[in-house]
């Protein structure tokens, strides 16, 4: 908020519609004399303004819902109209309050043109009041929590034992997608079996894989969910909370590399801003995305890739997904950070082997250092820890992957601290020797004479593509694989290694940056509101007090009835805030009226409540007697021999068709300065 904004505030002034200019005026320095001087006017105003009693009942005017639009303005990094309808649409009436804001001189509008040539208003507070509003604006009574309880902690739905079963899960079954993209009946049983707490929910469970696949890590192909397995090696490098972030921000869609890297940002910006202790209700929550939004918005100069087409019910969904996820988590009709969320632990702790072939990976493995025996193994059962089992088929996959008996028994060595079984070291070797027994290879052989044998072996560039040597001077190249030739072996009763000799990862497996773990945005507002709200409710009942003094003078002047009501109206807007306005006040000459058979004067005059959308008052004569309706004009509905009037009478849930040759006398309220 820039406190020095006289000049800004004085340009606003002159810029605004001549009308409006000078209804303003003559509400609040009484009938101009001829001629006048616009910017003398302004100043004339500002002085106003500026006197102490002035200021000092302009401020006690103010009521909760003055207070949080002005709170919202001081504290939004975008402060139009469209962001505050957002950011306060739990508000009833907001607009109709803003409005009136204005008509006080509460609040301004600063305009400027965008690069694409459009008018961008944007609500400041009056520079003469600023120092006196100040001290009643505090940021975190936008955010405050419905109520507080304990904080509460439990396992997320991508922790770092469901992720690493999930890998697992979809190295042994890829194929467990019906055609539609969902899961096929035997995909969800088996994962229900798995992860017993976690997969309750496939839904959820199927939303998580969307992250994972708009993450690289999972490639759609046909009914396959293929893991791409360079690109999750990459994935468990970086923090677990960077990793959740990730998936999180991966629920949106896929983007380029920055892009997701920000937008995972934005969601740790979100979660470290919430209060463990509050209970939030869902409006509270998008009032904090809103409130991100926004300052993202400014902080990326209008990026719109982060969140391409980001719409209301986006924000919505994705505070739903936190929910499934368990980042928040349901305390009867409100929600509750997960405390859980921000686990950072990593501990360098051994996986436990038991004979049996099972192996047991405790909460907080670090899922770096254990990833590359995750490729032997299969999920078992996902709980608190996870279990998994070293198979024969999965052993397969690794020798496939060029690794020998003799690297996967040492990777387990030092994954489990020396204490792998002996049973599971000979069962692995035996598994290679009977899998290696017909080695099968696929892709380019070059043959090199002997007298060149040497000079090619010191070519650098020609040993980085060579993947084997085969035989003396026969040399297998880096190349794609294919399946068919290996079932055409396995027909034969035999085993075969099929060698695929280069990775068949379609994203690259860099990309992931780390989580800048900032401190919460409400760290820097003040912590004044809870003192505030007992002196604000003295303040509004002293202020109805003033409100009641103003409107029984206004019984007291020599004024008609109709011009005595429209001042009431301007005293319980609090548009008229002194005596000296009251008797300073010429005559309402807004309050136009037609009456009797003026047929096309009252179609002018409804048609022109309409445009300016004010108020109407008419008076029918009926059965009953006669009937006074008030209410906002909608349209005219012209027949051959009458006009019909319709509106939506006040307090009324219904619109009422009035014929306007009946009736007897229409007044027309403009119901704003502005309108």
């Amino acid at each position: 908020m820039k406190i020095n904004g006289y000049q800004d505030w004085k340009e606003a002034m002159l810029f605004l519609p001549e009308r409006t200019f000078f209804l303003l005026m003559r509400l609040y320095l009484g009938e101009i004399k001829t001629p006048f001087n616009k910017q003398r006017l302004v100043e004339s105003l500002g002085g106003f303004l500026s006197k102490p009693e002035t200021q000092r009942t302009m401020v006690e005017s103010l009521d909760r819902l003055d207070l949080l639009i002005l709170t919202a303005v001081h504290t939004l990094p975008v402060a139009n109209r469209g962001a505050l309808l957002i950011f306060l649409s739990s508000e009833t009436a907001l607009q109709t309050r803003l409005t009136n804001l204005e008509e006080r001189l509460i609040l301004y509008r600063d305009s400027y043109t965008d690069d694409y040539d459009r008018v961008i208003n944007n609500y400041k507070i009056n520079p003469f009041l600023y120092k006196a509003v100040e001290p009643l604006l505090d940021s975190r009574s936008l955010f405050f929590p419905q109520q507080e309880k304990d904080p509460q902690s439990e396992a997320t739905l991508c922790d770092d034992i469901v992720l690493a079963g999930l890998y697992t899960f979809f190295l042994k079954e890829p194929d467990v997608l019906k055609m539609n993209g969902a899961f096929k009946v035997r995909a969800e049983k088996q994962l229900k079996a798995i992860f017993q707490d976690t997969a309750t929910d496939i839904g959820a469970f199927k939303t998580l894989c969307t992250g994972l696949e708009n993450l690289g890590l999972l490639i759609v192909d046909s009914a396959s969910l293929i893991p791409q397995q360079g690109r999750w090696e990459e994935f468990f490098k970086q923090k677990p909370f960077d990793r959740k972030m990730y998936i999180v921000a991966a629920m949106y869609g896929h983007v380029r590399r920055d892009s997701m890297q920000k937008r995972a940002q934005f969601f740790s910006d979100f979660l470290t801003s919430l209060d463990p202790r509050g209970l939030y209700d869902d409006t509270a929550l998008k009032r904090f995305f809103d409130f991100l939004y926004m300052r993202l918005y400014v902080e990326t100069t209008g990026d719109a890739s982060i969140f391409p087409d980001m719409m209301s019910e986006d924000e919505l969904r994705m505070i739903d997904t936190l929910k499934a996820l368990k980042f928040l988590l349901p305390v009867g009709d409100y929600w509750q950070l997960n405390t859980a969320s921000f686990n950072q632990e990593s501990v360098e702790q051994r996986l436990i082997a038991a004979p049996s072939f099972e192996i047991t990976l405790l909460p907080f493995t670090a899922l770096g250092r254990i990833f590359p025996v995750l490729s032997c193994m299969e999920p078992v059962s996902i709980l608190t820890t996870g279990r998994f089992s070293i198979t024969r088929t999965a052993c397969l996959r690794c020798f496939e992957r060029c690794s020998t008996d003799k690297t996967l028994i040492a990777l387990l060595e030092e994954a489990s601290g020396g204490t792998l079984p002996q049973n599971i070291k000979v069962s692995i070797s035996e598994w290679y020797l009977q899998c290696t027994a017909v080695g099968l290879y696929y892709g380019f052989v070059i043959t090199v004479a002997e007298d060149k044998r040497k000079l090619f072996k010191q070519n650098a560039g020609l040993q980085d593509i060579i993947y084997k040597e085969l035989a003396d001077g026969v040399y297998l190249i880096k190349q794609m694989d294919l399946d068919s030739v290996r079932t055409m072996v396995k027909s034969a009763g035999l085993d075969v290694t099929f060698y695929t000799t280069g990775s068949t990862d379609r994203y690259t497996a860099t990309g992931f940056s780390s989580i800048e773990n900032r401190h919460s945005v409400l760290d820097n507002f003040d912590k004044k509101a809870k003192k505030q709200h007992t002196a604000q409710c003295k303040q509004e009942k002293n202020y109805s007090e003033h409100i009641r003094e103003l409107q029984a003078v206004v019984d007291t002047m020599p004024i008609d009835q109709y011009n005595k009501q429209s001042l009431k109206e301007k005293i319980a807007k609090k548009l008229i805030i002194t005596k000296e306005q009251l008797y300073g006040a010429p005559a309402d000459n807004e309050v136009r009226e037609v009456s009797g058979l003026d047929f096309l004067g009252k179609i002018h005059l409804a048609e022109t409540a309409i445009t300016d959308n004010s108020r109407l008052e008419v008076s029918i004569d009926g059965a009953s007697g006669r009937r006074t309706i008030t209410g906002i004009p909608i349209t005219i509905e012209k027949t051959d021999h009458d006009a019909v009037l319709v509106m939506q009478g006040e307090n009324a849930p219904y619109k009422e068709k009035i014929s306007i040759a009946g009736i007897v006398k229409m007044r027309a309220f403009r119901s704003s300065l502005f309108s």
